[in-house]
Protein backbone atom coordinates (compact mmCIF):
# COMPACT_ATOMS: atom_id res chain seq x y z
CA UNK A 1 0.00 0.00 0.00
CA UNK A 2 2.09 3.45 -1.01
CA UNK A 3 1.45 6.53 0.80
CA UNK A 4 -0.70 9.27 -0.70
CA UNK A 5 2.15 11.63 -1.88
CA UNK A 6 0.39 14.84 -0.24
CA UNK A 7 1.68 13.84 2.64
CA UNK A 8 5.26 15.09 1.54
CA UNK A 9 3.90 18.31 0.85
CA UNK A 10 2.84 20.48 3.57
CA UNK A 11 1.66 23.24 1.64
CA UNK A 12 -0.60 21.41 -0.79
CA UNK A 13 -1.63 18.94 2.23
CA UNK A 14 -3.08 21.43 4.37
CA UNK A 15 -4.08 23.88 1.32
CA UNK A 16 -8.00 24.28 1.51
CA UNK A 17 -9.42 21.60 -1.56
CA UNK A 18 -10.99 23.17 -4.14
CA UNK A 19 -13.38 20.81 -5.71
CA UNK A 20 -13.82 21.23 -9.65
CA UNK A 21 -15.54 18.98 -12.98
CA UNK A 22 -12.79 16.53 -12.37
CA UNK A 23 -12.52 15.99 -8.36
CA UNK A 24 -16.05 16.34 -7.24
CA UNK A 25 -18.10 16.44 -4.02
CA UNK A 26 -19.74 13.67 -4.67
CA UNK A 27 -21.47 10.62 -1.97
CA UNK A 28 -18.08 9.29 -1.42
CA UNK A 29 -16.68 12.18 -0.17
CA UNK A 30 -19.53 13.23 1.95
CA UNK A 31 -19.34 9.58 3.54
CA UNK A 32 -15.54 10.08 4.18
CA UNK A 33 -16.05 13.03 6.12
CA UNK A 34 -18.32 11.76 8.31
CA UNK A 35 -16.65 8.12 8.86
CA UNK A 36 -14.18 10.09 10.31
CA UNK A 37 -15.17 13.13 11.89
CA UNK A 38 -18.66 11.88 13.18
CA UNK A 39 -19.97 8.53 13.36
CA UNK A 40 -21.96 7.56 10.16
CA UNK A 41 -24.66 9.66 8.32
CA UNK A 42 -28.02 8.65 7.48
CA UNK A 43 -29.22 8.97 4.15
CA UNK A 44 -31.52 12.10 4.51
CA UNK A 45 -27.70 13.74 5.76
CA UNK A 46 -25.74 11.98 3.42
CA UNK A 47 -28.49 13.93 0.64
CA UNK A 48 -28.22 17.03 2.08
CA UNK A 49 -24.40 17.45 2.87
CA UNK A 50 -23.91 16.39 -0.83
CA UNK A 51 -26.40 19.65 -1.78
CA UNK A 52 -24.95 21.79 -0.07
CA UNK A 53 -21.33 21.25 -0.52
CA UNK A 54 -17.78 20.83 1.94
CA UNK A 55 -17.26 23.92 3.32
CA UNK A 56 -21.01 23.59 5.16
CA UNK A 57 -21.05 19.95 5.57
CA UNK A 58 -17.88 20.90 7.62
CA UNK A 59 -19.01 23.63 9.23
CA UNK A 60 -22.08 21.67 10.40
CA UNK A 61 -19.81 19.11 12.07
CA UNK A 62 -17.83 21.67 13.98
CA UNK A 63 -20.87 23.73 15.12
CA UNK A 64 -23.32 20.68 15.60
CA UNK A 65 -27.06 19.94 14.32
CA UNK A 66 -29.91 21.95 15.57
CA UNK A 67 -31.97 18.84 16.22
CA UNK A 68 -30.89 15.63 18.09
CA UNK A 69 -31.33 12.35 16.81
CA UNK A 70 -34.35 11.64 19.27
CA UNK A 71 -36.34 14.74 17.58
CA UNK A 72 -35.67 17.35 20.50
CA UNK A 73 -33.58 20.91 20.19
CA UNK A 74 -30.01 20.15 20.59
CA UNK A 75 -29.84 22.02 23.60
CA UNK A 76 -32.98 19.85 25.33
CA UNK A 77 -30.98 16.42 24.59
CA UNK A 78 -27.68 18.17 26.40
CA UNK A 79 -29.83 19.28 29.06
CA UNK A 80 -31.58 15.72 29.47
CA UNK A 81 -28.21 13.65 29.40
CA UNK A 82 -26.57 16.04 31.16
CA UNK A 83 -29.34 15.77 33.79
CA UNK A 84 -29.10 12.04 33.55
CA UNK A 85 -25.98 11.46 34.20
CA UNK A 86 -25.61 14.45 37.26
CA UNK A 87 -27.76 11.43 39.02
CA UNK A 88 -25.34 8.80 38.83
CA UNK A 89 -24.42 7.37 42.22
CA UNK A 90 -21.10 6.95 43.24
CA UNK A 91 -21.25 3.13 43.16
CA UNK A 92 -23.22 3.35 39.78
CA UNK A 93 -22.32 -0.16 37.40
CA UNK A 94 -20.07 0.12 34.85
CA UNK A 95 -22.95 -1.28 32.18
CA UNK A 96 -25.09 1.87 33.77
CA UNK A 97 -22.29 4.49 32.98
CA UNK A 98 -21.21 2.80 29.40
CA UNK A 99 -25.06 3.03 27.87
CA UNK A 100 -25.49 6.48 29.20
CA UNK A 101 -22.61 7.92 27.19
CA UNK A 102 -23.66 5.45 24.25
CA UNK A 103 -27.05 6.28 24.31
CA UNK A 104 -25.62 10.17 23.73
CA UNK A 105 -23.81 8.94 20.86
CA UNK A 106 -26.49 7.30 19.31
CA UNK A 107 -28.28 10.32 19.07
CA UNK A 108 -26.28 12.96 19.81
CA UNK A 109 -26.57 16.45 17.48
CA UNK A 110 -22.89 16.55 17.75
CA UNK A 111 -21.25 13.54 16.07
CA UNK A 112 -17.71 15.23 16.15
CA UNK A 113 -17.81 16.82 19.33
CA UNK A 114 -18.78 12.96 20.87
CA UNK A 115 -15.85 11.75 18.65
CA UNK A 116 -13.34 13.96 20.44
CA UNK A 117 -14.78 13.41 23.67
CA UNK A 118 -13.60 9.95 23.13
CA UNK A 119 -10.62 10.83 21.50
CA UNK A 120 -9.90 12.49 24.87
CA UNK A 121 -11.39 9.81 27.07
CA UNK A 122 -8.07 7.49 24.90
CA UNK A 123 -5.73 10.31 25.03
CA UNK A 124 -6.01 11.15 29.11
CA UNK A 125 -6.91 7.46 29.91
CA UNK A 126 -8.29 6.63 32.97
CA UNK A 127 -10.10 3.30 33.93
CA UNK A 128 -13.32 2.93 36.28
CA UNK A 129 -11.24 -0.23 37.84
CA UNK A 130 -8.97 1.78 40.16
CA UNK A 131 -10.98 4.27 40.62
CA UNK A 132 -14.03 2.51 41.24
CA UNK A 133 -16.08 5.70 41.38
CA UNK A 134 -18.91 6.38 38.86
CA UNK A 135 -19.55 9.48 39.83
CA UNK A 136 -16.03 11.05 39.37
CA UNK A 137 -15.71 9.01 35.98
CA UNK A 138 -19.16 10.50 34.56
CA UNK A 139 -17.37 14.28 36.31
CA UNK A 140 -14.44 13.33 33.70
CA UNK A 141 -16.47 12.32 30.53
CA UNK A 142 -18.14 15.82 31.38
CA UNK A 143 -14.67 17.81 31.12
CA UNK A 144 -13.48 16.18 28.51
CA UNK A 145 -16.88 16.80 26.47
CA UNK A 146 -16.73 20.39 27.77
CA UNK A 147 -13.34 21.28 26.03
CA UNK A 148 -13.63 18.62 23.50
CA UNK A 149 -13.34 21.37 20.51
CA UNK A 150 -12.31 24.31 22.84
CA UNK A 151 -8.51 24.92 24.26
CA UNK A 152 -6.31 22.48 25.16
CA UNK A 153 -4.36 24.36 27.69
CA UNK A 154 -7.82 24.96 29.73
CA UNK A 155 -8.42 20.82 29.57
CA UNK A 156 -4.79 20.05 30.50
CA UNK A 157 -5.05 22.63 33.63
CA UNK A 158 -8.49 20.91 34.54
CA UNK A 159 -7.29 17.61 33.73
CA UNK A 160 -4.57 17.76 36.51
CA UNK A 161 -7.22 18.74 38.97
CA UNK A 162 -9.77 15.95 38.02
CA UNK A 163 -10.77 13.63 40.77
CA UNK A 164 -10.74 10.78 39.32
CA UNK A 165 -7.29 11.63 36.91
CA UNK A 166 -5.48 12.46 40.28
CA UNK A 167 -7.19 8.88 41.84
CA UNK A 168 -6.08 6.67 38.54
CA UNK A 169 -2.25 8.48 38.33
CA UNK A 170 -1.93 8.08 42.39
CA UNK A 171 -1.33 11.64 42.84
CA UNK A 172 -3.36 11.12 45.98
CA UNK A 173 0.39 9.43 47.42
CA UNK A 174 2.21 12.98 46.13
CA UNK A 175 3.34 14.41 49.46
CA UNK A 176 6.84 16.21 50.22
CA UNK A 177 8.03 13.55 52.35
CA UNK A 178 8.04 10.98 49.04
CA UNK A 179 7.14 12.36 45.78
CA UNK A 180 5.00 10.09 44.08
CA UNK A 181 5.59 10.57 39.89
CA UNK A 182 3.42 8.78 37.70
CA UNK A 183 1.00 12.15 36.93
CA UNK A 184 4.40 14.13 36.45
CA UNK A 185 5.35 11.16 34.21
CA UNK A 186 2.51 10.76 31.79
CA UNK A 187 1.76 14.23 31.65
CA UNK A 188 4.81 14.56 30.13
CA UNK A 189 4.74 11.17 28.11
CA UNK A 190 1.61 10.81 27.35
CA UNK A 191 -0.30 14.06 27.28
CA UNK A 192 1.74 16.89 26.13
CA UNK A 193 5.50 15.83 24.74
CA UNK A 194 6.05 12.30 24.34
CA UNK A 195 9.03 10.15 24.71
CA UNK A 196 12.62 12.03 24.38
CA UNK A 197 11.42 15.73 25.33
CA UNK A 198 12.47 15.48 28.60
CA UNK A 199 14.64 13.90 31.68
CA UNK A 200 14.10 11.92 34.27
CA UNK A 201 15.32 14.85 36.72
CA UNK A 202 12.11 17.12 34.93
CA UNK A 203 9.81 14.07 35.81
CA UNK A 204 11.39 14.54 39.09
CA UNK A 205 11.26 18.32 40.00
CA UNK A 206 7.91 18.20 38.55
CA UNK A 207 6.52 15.77 40.99
CA UNK A 208 7.51 17.61 43.68
CA UNK A 209 5.41 20.78 42.34
CA UNK A 210 2.34 18.37 42.29
CA UNK A 211 3.03 17.52 46.02
CA UNK A 212 0.23 18.53 47.82
CA UNK A 213 -2.65 17.90 45.37
CA UNK A 214 -5.35 15.69 47.05
CA UNK A 215 -9.29 14.03 46.35
CA UNK A 216 -11.33 15.24 49.49
CA UNK A 217 -14.65 13.79 49.70
CA UNK A 218 -14.35 13.28 45.84
CA UNK A 219 -13.31 17.00 45.05
CA UNK A 220 -9.67 18.33 44.48
CA UNK A 221 -8.19 20.28 47.29
CA UNK A 222 -4.65 21.23 47.54
CA UNK A 223 -3.06 20.71 51.12
CA UNK A 224 -0.75 23.03 51.77
CA UNK A 225 1.50 21.43 54.47
CA UNK A 226 1.72 18.63 52.16
CA UNK A 227 3.38 20.51 49.34
CA UNK A 228 6.88 20.83 48.66
CA UNK A 229 7.49 24.74 49.07
CA UNK A 230 11.51 24.32 47.53
CA UNK A 231 12.83 25.87 44.30
CA UNK A 232 12.54 23.18 41.49
CA UNK A 233 14.02 23.09 37.68
CA UNK A 234 11.87 21.67 35.26
CA UNK A 235 12.19 22.20 31.37
CA UNK A 236 14.64 24.65 32.26
CA UNK A 237 12.12 26.97 34.30
CA UNK A 238 13.36 27.44 37.87
CA UNK A 239 11.58 28.80 40.77
CA UNK A 240 9.42 28.30 43.69
CA UNK A 241 7.21 26.49 41.31
CA UNK A 242 3.69 24.81 42.27
CA UNK A 243 0.90 22.32 40.07
CA UNK A 244 -0.65 25.15 38.61
CA UNK A 245 2.93 26.51 37.12
CA UNK A 246 3.83 22.79 34.73
CA UNK A 247 1.33 22.76 32.35
CA UNK A 248 2.16 26.24 30.87
CA UNK A 249 5.89 25.31 30.96
CA UNK A 250 4.73 22.08 29.11
CA UNK A 251 3.00 24.35 26.99
CA UNK A 252 5.62 26.33 25.71
CA UNK A 253 7.58 23.23 24.38
CA UNK A 254 7.32 23.12 20.21
CA UNK A 255 6.96 19.75 20.82
CA UNK A 256 3.49 19.51 22.81
CA UNK A 257 1.54 20.94 19.75
CA UNK A 258 3.80 18.63 17.31
CA UNK A 259 2.65 16.00 19.40
CA UNK A 260 -0.83 16.53 19.70
CA UNK A 261 -0.87 17.28 16.09
CA UNK A 262 0.61 14.21 15.12
CA UNK A 263 -2.12 12.09 17.18
CA UNK A 264 -4.74 14.06 15.44
CA UNK A 265 -3.62 13.40 12.12
CA UNK A 266 -3.42 9.67 13.37
CA UNK A 267 -7.35 9.80 13.69
CA UNK A 268 -8.43 11.91 11.32
CA UNK A 269 -6.19 11.44 8.36
CA UNK A 270 -4.62 7.88 8.79
CA UNK A 271 -2.86 5.74 10.81
CA UNK A 272 -1.22 3.57 8.72
CA UNK A 273 1.40 5.80 6.71
CA UNK A 274 4.83 7.55 8.61
CA UNK A 275 4.27 11.12 9.01
CA UNK A 276 6.51 13.37 7.78
CA UNK A 277 7.78 16.19 10.59
CA UNK A 278 7.25 18.46 8.14
CA UNK A 279 3.84 17.90 7.71
CA UNK A 280 3.29 17.88 11.76
CA UNK A 281 5.06 20.93 12.07
CA UNK A 282 3.07 22.93 9.78
CA UNK A 283 -0.60 21.89 11.26
CA UNK A 284 1.33 22.44 14.48
CA UNK A 285 2.86 26.13 14.41
CA UNK A 286 -0.69 27.53 13.91
CA UNK A 287 -2.04 25.40 16.64
CA UNK A 288 0.18 26.90 18.87
CA UNK A 289 0.13 30.35 17.88
CA UNK A 290 -3.89 30.15 18.07
CA UNK A 291 -3.27 29.42 22.69
CA UNK A 292 -4.14 25.37 21.55
CA UNK A 293 -7.28 26.06 20.05
CA UNK A 294 -8.35 22.48 19.06
CA UNK A 295 -10.77 23.76 16.35
CA UNK A 296 -7.52 25.40 14.59
CA UNK A 297 -6.25 22.11 13.46
CA UNK A 298 -9.21 19.92 13.14
CA UNK A 299 -10.42 22.73 10.88
CA UNK A 300 -7.40 22.85 8.53
CA UNK A 301 -7.28 18.96 8.68
CA UNK A 302 -11.25 18.45 7.84
CA UNK A 303 -11.09 21.23 5.13
CA UNK A 304 -7.99 20.21 3.25
CA UNK A 305 -6.39 18.44 -0.04
CA UNK A 306 -5.18 15.77 2.62
CA UNK A 307 -8.22 14.86 4.09
CA UNK A 308 -10.04 14.76 0.51
CA UNK A 309 -7.53 13.08 -1.44
CA UNK A 310 -9.15 9.31 -2.18
CA UNK A 311 -5.38 7.88 -1.23
CA UNK A 312 -6.63 8.61 2.66
CA UNK A 313 -9.77 6.95 2.75
CA UNK A 314 -9.78 3.39 4.46
CA UNK A 315 -6.83 4.31 5.83
CA UNK A 316 -8.03 3.42 9.75
CA UNK A 317 -9.62 0.65 11.22
CA UNK A 318 -13.25 1.51 12.89
CA UNK A 319 -12.79 0.90 16.39
CA UNK A 320 -15.74 -0.93 18.14
CA UNK A 321 -17.44 2.34 18.98
CA UNK A 322 -17.05 4.42 15.79
CA UNK A 323 -18.47 0.51 14.01
CA UNK A 324 -21.29 0.14 16.24
CA UNK A 325 -22.50 3.95 16.82
CA UNK A 326 -22.02 4.67 12.89
CA UNK A 327 -24.21 1.47 12.05
CA UNK A 328 -26.93 2.40 14.21
CA UNK A 329 -26.82 5.84 13.07
CA UNK A 330 -27.23 5.34 9.34
CA UNK A 331 -29.23 2.57 9.72
CA UNK A 332 -31.70 4.53 11.61
CA UNK A 333 -32.65 2.33 14.77
CA UNK A 334 -33.59 5.08 16.51
CA UNK A 335 -37.07 4.30 17.69
CA UNK A 336 -36.83 2.28 19.30
CA UNK A 337 -33.27 2.09 19.99
CA UNK A 338 -31.37 -0.50 21.05
CA UNK A 339 -30.86 -1.58 24.76
CA UNK A 340 -27.66 0.58 26.04
CA UNK A 341 -26.24 -2.26 28.19
CA UNK A 342 -26.60 -4.82 25.32
CA UNK A 343 -24.62 -2.44 23.26
CA UNK A 344 -22.35 -1.35 26.13
CA UNK A 345 -21.33 -5.50 26.03
CA UNK A 346 -21.12 -5.86 22.27
CA UNK A 347 -18.51 -3.00 22.26
CA UNK A 348 -16.73 -4.93 25.04
CA UNK A 349 -16.59 -8.03 23.32
CA UNK A 350 -15.04 -6.75 20.16
CA UNK A 351 -12.23 -5.17 22.54
CA UNK A 352 -13.60 -1.42 23.90
CA UNK A 353 -15.29 -1.29 27.44
CA UNK A 354 -15.62 2.36 27.42
CA UNK A 355 -13.88 3.64 30.86
CA UNK A 356 -12.14 0.54 31.26
CA UNK A 357 -8.78 1.05 28.44
CA UNK A 358 -6.30 -1.41 29.22
CA UNK A 359 -3.78 0.78 30.14
CA UNK A 360 -2.86 4.52 30.69
CA UNK A 361 -1.76 4.57 26.94
CA UNK A 362 -5.02 3.83 26.37
CA UNK A 363 -6.38 1.49 23.39
CA UNK A 364 -3.57 0.72 20.89
CA UNK A 365 -6.30 1.21 18.14
CA UNK A 366 -5.18 0.33 14.21
CA UNK A 367 -5.00 -3.90 13.54
CA UNK A 368 -5.31 -4.83 17.14
CA UNK A 369 -9.41 -4.07 16.79
CA UNK A 370 -8.92 -6.67 14.28
CA UNK A 371 -8.42 -10.36 15.09
CA UNK A 372 -10.79 -13.50 14.89
CA UNK A 373 -12.45 -13.23 18.36
CA UNK A 374 -13.25 -9.69 17.47
CA UNK A 375 -14.19 -10.00 14.40
CA UNK A 376 -16.34 -12.80 15.15
CA UNK A 377 -17.94 -10.08 17.56
CA UNK A 378 -18.47 -7.72 14.92
CA UNK A 379 -20.02 -9.93 12.52
CA UNK A 380 -22.28 -11.17 15.83
CA UNK A 381 -23.63 -7.65 16.39
CA UNK A 382 -24.56 -7.13 12.88
CA UNK A 383 -26.32 -10.21 13.14
CA UNK A 384 -28.15 -9.15 15.99
CA UNK A 385 -28.94 -6.09 15.05
CA UNK A 386 -30.56 -8.02 11.58
CA UNK A 387 -32.40 -10.50 13.75
CA UNK A 388 -36.29 -10.51 14.40
CA UNK A 389 -34.99 -12.42 17.59
CA UNK A 390 -32.80 -10.83 19.44
CA UNK A 391 -34.50 -8.39 22.06
CA UNK A 392 -31.57 -6.62 23.19
CA UNK A 393 -30.13 -5.60 19.67
CA UNK A 394 -32.64 -6.78 17.05
CA UNK A 395 -36.09 -6.48 16.11
CA UNK A 396 -35.58 -3.07 15.29
CA UNK A 397 -34.12 -2.82 12.02
CA UNK A 398 -35.81 -3.77 8.39
CA UNK A 399 -33.44 -3.04 5.38
CA UNK A 400 -36.28 -3.46 3.38
CA UNK A 401 -38.17 -0.66 5.01
CA UNK A 402 -35.64 1.67 5.15
CA UNK A 403 -34.48 1.26 1.76
CA UNK A 404 -38.38 1.84 0.39
CA UNK A 405 -38.23 5.02 3.11
CA UNK A 406 -35.95 6.79 0.92
CA UNK A 407 -37.39 5.59 -2.34
CA UNK A 408 -35.76 2.30 -3.05
CA UNK A 409 -38.50 0.14 -3.90
CA UNK A 410 -37.16 -2.82 -6.17
CA UNK A 411 -34.48 -5.71 -4.72
CA UNK A 412 -31.83 -4.18 -7.12
CA UNK A 413 -32.51 -0.42 -5.91
CA UNK A 414 -32.72 -1.72 -2.24
CA UNK A 415 -28.87 -2.95 -3.14
CA UNK A 416 -27.49 0.40 -4.46
CA UNK A 417 -29.31 2.31 -1.64
CA UNK A 418 -27.74 0.07 1.12
CA UNK A 419 -24.19 0.26 -0.30
CA UNK A 420 -24.51 3.79 -1.33
CA UNK A 421 -25.61 4.61 2.62
CA UNK A 422 -23.08 1.81 4.17
CA UNK A 423 -20.08 2.19 1.88
CA UNK A 424 -20.20 4.28 -1.52
CA UNK A 425 -17.30 3.31 -3.19
CA UNK A 426 -15.37 0.79 -1.56
CA UNK A 427 -16.96 -1.93 -3.47
CA UNK A 428 -15.20 -2.56 -7.07
CA UNK A 429 -17.56 -3.16 -9.84
CA UNK A 430 -17.25 -7.14 -9.26
CA UNK A 431 -17.97 -7.14 -5.81
CA UNK A 432 -20.85 -4.82 -6.05
CA UNK A 433 -21.98 -7.13 -8.78
CA UNK A 434 -21.67 -10.03 -6.31
CA UNK A 435 -23.68 -8.47 -3.18
CA UNK A 436 -26.73 -7.48 -6.03
CA UNK A 437 -26.88 -11.20 -7.01
CA UNK A 438 -28.49 -11.28 -3.26
CA UNK A 439 -32.09 -11.09 -3.62
CA UNK A 440 -33.09 -10.17 0.17
CA UNK A 441 -32.19 -6.86 1.47
CA UNK A 442 -31.49 -8.23 4.92
CA UNK A 443 -29.32 -10.33 2.92
CA UNK A 444 -27.71 -7.97 1.49
CA UNK A 445 -27.14 -5.45 4.21
CA UNK A 446 -25.85 -8.78 6.42
CA UNK A 447 -23.11 -9.29 3.98
CA UNK A 448 -21.81 -5.02 3.85
CA UNK A 449 -21.74 -5.06 7.93
CA UNK A 450 -19.66 -8.22 7.74
CA UNK A 451 -17.17 -7.22 4.80
CA UNK A 452 -13.42 -5.99 5.50
CA UNK A 453 -14.25 -2.84 3.76
CA UNK A 454 -17.03 -2.13 5.91
CA UNK A 455 -14.79 -2.28 8.91
CA UNK A 456 -12.52 0.32 7.72
CA UNK A 457 -12.76 4.29 8.06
Amino acid sequence: MNSPPLLTDPARAWAPWDPDSKDRWDLARVGHLHRRAGFAPSWSVLQRDLSDGPDASVDRLIEGEPTAGDGQPAPAFDAMLDAMSGQLAEGASLARLQGIWLYRMVFTPHPLRERMTLFWHNHFATSHGKVKNSLLMQRQNDLLRSHALGDFKTLLSAIGKDPAMLIWLDSTENRKARPNENYAREVMELFTLGRGHYTEKDVQEAARAFTGWFVVRDRFQVIQGEHDLGTKQVLGRAGLLQGDDIAPILLDQAACAEFLCEKLIRQFVTEVDPIPAALIASLAEPFRASGYDIRVPLKTILRSNLFHTTAVRRRRVKSPVEFTIGTIRALEVLKPTVQADALAQACGQMGQNLYAPPSVAGWDGGASWANSTTMLARANFALALLSDQDAALGKRLNPQELAALHGATTSREACDFLIDLLVQDAFDRKLRERVSAKVAPKEIAATILTSPEYQLA
